[in-house]
């Protein structure tokens, strides 16, 4: 029993584009966004154990809580479970940075500690309430995701592109952000037609945008500088922030493109965390 071993990565989460639709009575905001997970991520272990313990290394360790961590708030939604689990999260994922790492965490540990202890997941209800990013990250397709993060729909796609993942360390706390948004940022829902092809999605993508965009800019100048970098790269389709921020994106036909705009980004912001990776194949 103590042998075994469960593991995987917890990939990052990309809003392709991001809509805020309205906000509801209970302060929640309806959300409308495209996401990707690409393979680059945290890694995470789970052993048997008599409790649930959680330790944390990797880079970002010391930036991270071991008691109010959200996988810990995610292990209590097994109800009247009395297994336990000894969970270890490498951090590398930047943190505050709008690539979801804190509910992809989660959502990999439920995965992880249902399959260990052969159990039912939690209800996407109870699920949701705990972090309305979880549910979309419980799948790593390409999805469709509305309301507060509890709609969530497959998209089908055709052909193939890679993204290139900037973060140069700013933090934008995503209730400041939304807080901070009114009326005038919000969008009309839209319909999302059939990807036949590479093309047709980037087509599509830039007739969206993130509405969150404007107003981290607003608070955090230096994401517009990011942002105008990556138009300087050859072969950049669309450029744009993720979630609430900090981190931006570029997507490229071509690996060599994102490969040759990653040394480029290096150059300009050389302490910056800079990823490339395939989000559709």
């Amino acid at each position: 029993m103590n042998n075994i071993k469960l593991h995987s990565i917890s990939r990052v989460k990309v809003n392709l584009y991001l809509h805020v639709i309205g906000k509801r009575k209970d302060g929640y905001h309806n959300l409308d966004s495209l996401v990707a997970f690409p393979n680059i991520g945290d890694k995470i272990e789970i052993y048997p154990s008599k409790n649930i313990n959680l330790t944390i290394t990797g880079r970002l360790k010391k930036e991270l809580p071991t008691k109010e961590n959200l996988i810990l708030k995610a292990s209590k939604l097994f109800k009247n479970n009395k297994n336990g689990a000894d969970i270890h999260l490498n951090k590398n994922i930047p943190i505050s940075a709008g690539l979801g790492g804190g509910s992809s965490n989660a959502a990999v540990v439920l995965k992880l500690l249902s399959k260990l202890w052969n159990v039912p997941l939690p209800s996407i209800q109870d699920i949701v309430l705990l972090g309305a990013d979880i549910p979309v990250c419980m799948d790593w397709r390409l999805q469709r995701m509305q309301g507060i993060g509890d709609n969530t729909s497959f998209i089908s796609s055709q052909g193939h592109l890679w993204i290139l993942l900037l973060n140069n360390g700013d933090k934008t706390p995503t209730n400041l952000i939304f807080k901070e948004l009114s009326p005038n940022n919000f969008s009309d829902v839209i319909n999302i037609p059939k990807f036949n092809d590479t093309r047709s999605l980037i087509k599509f993508l830039k007739s969206t945008r993130n509405d969150l965009e404007k107003v981290t800019i607003k608070n955090f100048p230096s994401i517009k500088i990011l942002l105008d970098h990556f138009e300087m790269t050859s072969g950049c389709l669309i450029s744009r922030m993720s979630g609430s921020g900090s981190t931006c994106f570029g997507l490229y036909e071509k690996k060599s493109e994102a490969v040759k705009a990653k040394n480029f980004l290096l150059q300009k912001f050389p302490k910056s965390w800079i990823k490339v990776a395939k989000i559709l194949s």
